[in-house]
């Protein structure tokens, strides 16, 4: 065995390197271990080294030209573009979700070429001793070290991809994300004739806190079919809650006003029809009367001034160009709307 040699000699019998030539050696072996780890680094999201993919896009400016088209809109279009909000939310989430990837991986990226470097420019990495050690436990201590560190490299390099392939995905679900509210503006913009004379022939409203002078109804329904929770709506939301219950109450409870809600349960321009209660999903007698309803409110939208409608964790936009689109999964039964149909009204 080598490292039983007598001092001074190697196991060929040959004299002992000088101690120049031996940390020569030990730059040596800290540079071949070096190359290897740097070599072995996965390149970044979007490096030259991929394969070659469309330009990168900036994503916070591209979020934000599409911002103050979708400011313009809300405006335009008198708020609560609810199916753009939810692109927008979810295009935020996505871009940040991206942004942490990237950082975390050249954090790790860095933190393992710093290693590589330091290993050589200091030949910490010294395999020379293996063979020239005069303590069979220092060399044996020493081959420990060496494969230690080979194996740590091995696990942070693949902590690396890991963390590369994160970045890469969750920039592209940003980028998919980003496209989903430009598809969602575009659409609404080239509505842009259709809906001024739908605004023009729905003039806004607003809830009274006491019946008119000289008579008149206040602001809650009379006559419905169902419990109402919240009373108090606009009066183009009184006849679309009358007609809808009218035909198919009575509902569970249909809940109406809620102070403080800065949408449109809180200005009085929305009710929801439950199906059912508790946030239980409904039967499928249930769903199917949703499906009704939901149906009906579409199909009079233009009489009764319908803005949208959400069920099931869809949104008709009467705003938009027309059809059913999926909503971002709120987290629950009620929250994604499976369990009663929100009208809401201009």
């Amino acid at each position: 065995m080598a490292a039983l040699d007598p001092p001074g000699s190697t196991a060929s019998g040959r004299p002992e390197p000088p101690p120049g030539r031996r940390r020569a050696a030990r730059r040596l072996t800290a540079l071949v271990l070096a190359v290897g780890v740097s070599a072995a680094l996965p390149p970044g999201p979007g490096s030259a080294a991929r394969a070659p993919e469309a330009p990168k896009k900036d994503l916070k400016k591209e979020y934000a030209k599409l911002q103050k088209r979708a400011e313009k809109l809300s405006k335009e279009y008198r708020g609560e573009l609810v199916s753009l909000e939810q692109a927008k939310k979810a295009a935020e989430r996505a871009g940040v979700d991206a942004e942490r990837a990237g950082q975390d991986y050249e954090t790790a990226r860095a933190d393992v070429a710093r290693l590589a470097s330091t290993t050589y420019m200091t030949g910490r990495l010294d395999v020379t001793s293996i063979v020239t050690s005069n303590e069979p436990s220092g060399a044996i201590r020493d081959a420990g070290i060496i494969e230690h560190i080979s194996r740590n490299n091995g696990r942070r390099v693949q902590n690396l991809e890991a963390l590369n392939a994160r970045a890469t995905q969750s920039r592209r679900t940003a980028t998919s994300k980003l496209d989903e509210v430009r598809r969602e503006i575009e659409d609404l913009e080239g509505q842009r004739a259709r809906v001024k004379k739908l605004l023009a022939k729905y003039k806004p409203e607003a809830t009274k806190t006491k019946a008119p002078t000289g008579g008149g109804r206040p602001d809650g329904a009379s006559g419905a079919k169902s419990p109402i929770v919240g009373n108090s709506m606009t009066a183009r939301m009184r006849t679309a809650l009358l007609a809808i219950d009218g035909r198919f109450g009575p509902f569970p409870t249909i809940g109406c006003a809620r102070p403080g809600d800065p949408q449109d349960h809180g200005s009085g321009r929305a009710c929801d029809f439950m199906e059912s209660t508790g946030g239980k999903m409904p039967s499928a007698s249930a769903q199917a009367h949703g499906d009704q309803v939901a149906q009906y409110v579409i199909s009079n939208a233009s009489r009764l001034g319908i803005k949208y409608v959400i069920w099931r964790q869809r949104i008709y936009d009467m705003r938009g160009s027309g059809g059913w689109r999926q909503m971002e999964d709120r987290g629950g039964i009620t929250a994604n709307h499976f369990d009663h149909v929100h009208v809401s009204v201009l």
